[in-house]
């Protein structure tokens, strides 16, 4: 029982991260439709508060993944065989994860900021610049955004023994 509730709050954590990408990914263009002064206040607002729910969602999803794994020790020789698929999904899934964390991170921490400090023009930059800042934000929002939802195909390859378990 106790791998099934991991499980879901896996899931659900997965959910959580995923969920607002989309969300954002659809509602910030629309955002362009406010004054420059409105739309830099909304979008700080959105990002802030989506910003800690990825964040308390990547914390579980990492503490969770490892319940996961620890839970499943008596078959780690077959999970961790470099013979078999499940060897091979799990490590592209983890190379997802690391990438997705660090353009998260690049996301939320440096162009980002940079973009809302342009917006509320605190940041003094030119409107090449300010273009500049939104066309990084919206290539790293997509990126972000496909390595998630490769994490999750990834996820439901694992899943599937049937096939993951099977010779490379």
């Amino acid at each position: 029982m106790t791998e099934n509730i991991t499980f879901w709050i896996h899931i659900v954590a997965a959910t959580a991260f995923i969920g607002p990408q989309f969300f954002l990914f659809l509602v910030i263009p629309a955002l362009r439709a406010l004054e420059p002064g409105a739309r830099a206040r909304a979008l700080r607002a959105l990002t802030s508060r989506f910003g800690w729910l990825g964040g308390a969602a990547i914390v579980v999803l990492v503490l969770s993944g490892l319940s996961n794994l620890f839970q499943r020790m008596d078959e780690i020789d077959d999970l961790l065989d470099p013979d078999r698929r499940y060897f091979w999904i799990f490590l592209a899934k983890m190379s997802l994860l690391g990438m997705a964390l660090a353009l998260t991170a690049a996301h939320s921490f440096v162009v980002g900021p940079r973009q809302l400090r342009a917006m509320e023009g605190m940041g003094g930059r030119s409107d090449a610049e300010a273009r500049a800042l939104r066309r990084a934000t919206m290539a790293l929002s997509t990126l972000i955004l496909l390595a998630s939802l490769g994490i999750v195909f990834a996820a439901v390859l694992m899943a599937d023994h049937s096939f993951s378990l099977q010779p490379v």
